[in-house]
């Protein structure tokens, strides 16, 4: 039993030794030099990566991170994917093969970003969830990257604003804790475009804090963020400050804004504010329509113009066309099953997790049962082997007197042979002892059954009074019938299967589920004590349990180590008066509960 407990020592230490040694992968120093340009450089980045061939690389793990970071530098630098080949290579690699979590969270983001470009976009929506799974809890850049990304997924669908908002907050919040100034403002700029549906005021103040951040930086992000200001402003009845923001964007910077909205909040708060030549002026170099946003702003700049001049008819078919074009939006959205899509990553991620917990905790349980029985054994040999010893000991001492009377019989017999001749008489008389030593083997033969016998006894008296104290551990319920849990005796049964009659100990499975008993007979007191009075130890809410399933004394004594069974009734006392603070007996307290005086 000794080599079986060490043999699971041993086992744990070379599992803790071989889970120590594996060290990460050591890369291509050149592959980690184009890794470190990704954020600041990616067009740099690129270049060394597609200066590097696949051929010149001759290790499996550097030809996966080749991969992931060509196709990471070309999805930086704008370059559409015509194929996920080499995203798959690397996925797969860093799938199998443990140790490097990062790698593989990059390795399902831009798959799910490939996937995206491919036009697939709930395959999509199901790698950006794995990389949002798999990625450590500090991986701040990769959990705020993967939340933007499935906030753009929303919005190419136009659905799903609660959804957007949700992950752009959860972005910034990620930028935050590593201050990337870049992505902050983007997470808050695209937090602003979407709040305007809920609050306005907020929507404004978050566009805001984007066009200050991403100046601070000299980004011309926020020459777009300053467009979707002036539409806060427009929809705000503002026109004057709209029209002055987008002006600001025609007259200065709009080659460096990627949306053409300013130019129709500026050309509509002319119309607004009464100056239909700046208003003209403005639609004059407004570039044409490329996207059906920008085509649902054409149609209101021209229905308000009509309106401006009295042409009812022409405003009329304008606003019809622009409300149809949103009815379309509206109608692609209601049809995608991106939510869908999402709820079931998160469900089928659920299931999985919970498989793996399932089974590290079935792992770690048969681990602690094999401790447990190993400890067990050796305690039991070790009791045994006690008592080995001790017959050996009884045996060793009738054995060696056996051996004394032997020989002492043997010396009687050499005399009595010496004397043969001469003391035929003396030699009757020296048989006769003989036959009694006879006599005096046989006894002690006897003596041993009998000892024997005396073993078998006293395990049936350990076993009788191992009966008797489980039949003093029973459950006594008040005399009411109603009450009477039915697993309260099983638990007393638990409780007697603690064999060691010196010290009484309970399990701490018998402890939980007593209180379960305990919440199930008195309505929820067990669980209702711990949280009214928190300051009770857990001895105390033992000995509460204990006394609500009416315990004797005697084996309350035994369960919590007291000196003698009248110290039960003074703790019991002291528990409600002192430590509960209430001037009542124990049966007063448990109906005032019950009556429901206690909430």
């Amino acid at each position: 039993m000794r080599r079986l407990l060490w043999g699971i020592v041993i086992a744990a230490v070379l599992v803790a030794v071989v889970m120590g040694c594996s060290g990460a992968h050591r890369y291509d120093a050149r592959l980690v030099a184009a890794d470190s340009l990704m954020q600041p450089a990616p067009d740099s980045a690129l270049a060394l990566i597609e200066a590097l061939p696949p051929d010149s690389l001759t290790d499996e793990g550097d030809r996966a991170y080749r991969d992931l970071l060509l196709t990471q530098s070309r999805y930086r630098c704008y370059i559409t994917a015509t194929s996920d080949s080499g995203i798959n290579r690397a996925l797969a690699y860093y799938r199998a093969h443990g140790g490097e979590r990062e790698k593989l969270t990059r390795a399902y983001i831009y798959k799910g970003a490939v996937m995206d470009e491919l036009g697939y976009t709930d395959s999509a929506m199901f790698y950006y969830k794995h990389a949002e799974a798999t990625a450590a809890p500090d991986d701040y850049f990769n959990l705020g990257y993967v939340n933007l990304r499935i906030a753009n997924l929303y919005q190419n669908k136009y659905i799903n604003a609660t959804a957007i908002i949700k992950r752009t907050r959860n972005a910034y919040h990620y930028f935050k804790q590593i201050q990337d100034t870049e992505y902050m403002a983007t997470s808050i700029g695209k937090l602003g475009t979407y709040l305007y549906d809920f609050d306005k005021d907020s929507a404004r103040i978050c566009l805001e804090q984007a066009i200050k951040l991403a100046r601070s930086i000299g980004s011309s992000r926020g020459f777009f963020y300053q467009s979707k200001l002036a539409g806060i402003y427009f929809y705000q009845g503002d026109f004057a400050h709209s029209k002055n923001l987008a002006m600001d964007i025609i007259l200065n910077a709009k080659n460096q804004c990627d949306e053409n909205q300013f130019y129709y909040y500026a050309a509509r708060s002319f119309i607004r504010l009464g100056e239909i030549d700046s208003a003209l002026w403005v639609q004059r170099i407004i570039p044409k329509p490329t996207t059906r946003q920008d085509s649902m702003n054409h149609y209101l700049l021209i229905s308000d113009l009509s309106r401006a001049s009295n042409q009812t008819i022409e405003k009329e078919v304008s606003s019809a066309k622009a409300i149809d074009i949103e009815n379309q939006m509206l109608h692609e959205s209601l049809k995608s099953e991106l939510p869908i899509t999402e709820i079931r990553c998160e469900a089928s991620q659920q299931a999985t997790y919970f498989k793996k917990r399932t089974f590290q905790n079935l792992i770690i349980t048969l681990c602690l049962i094999l401790l447990a029985l190993s400890v067990l054994l050796l305690f039991l040999k070790k009791l045994i082997q006690k008592k080995i010893n001790k017959y050996q000991n009884n045996l060793d001492d009738s054995r060696i007197e056996i051996e004394q009377l032997l020989e002492s019989t043997s010396q009687k017999i050499r005399e009595l042979e010496r004397e043969k001749e001469s003391q035929r008489d003396a030699l009757a008389i020296k048989e006769e002892e003989l036959n009694a030593v006879t006599q005096r083997n046989i006894e002690l033969e006897s003596q041993q059954a009998d000892l024997h016998s005396m073993v078998a006894d006293i395990v049936m008296l350990r076993q009788s009074a191992l009966n008797e104290l489980y039949n003093e551990i029973k459950v006594r319920t008040r005399n009411d019938d109603v009450r009477r849990h039915k697993t309260l005796i099983a638990l007393i049964k638990e409780l007697n299967d603690n064999k060691d009659t010196l010290h009484f100990s309970p399990k701490e499975s018998f402890w939980e589920k007593l209180k379960s008993s305990v919440d199930g007979e008195f309505n929820g007191i067990a669980t209702f004590v711990e949280h009214k009075y928190p300051s009770l130890t857990t001895k105390e809410n033992h000995l509460f349990w204990l006394l609500c399933a009416n315990i004797s004394p005697q084996i309350i004594k035994l369960c919590m180590d007291y000196s003698s069974a009248i110290t039960v009734s003074n703790y019991k006392r002291k528990l409600i008066k002192e430590r509960i603070g209430m001037d009542v007996r124990f049966d007063e307290f448990i109906q005032m509960y019950l009556d429901g005086k206690l909430n």
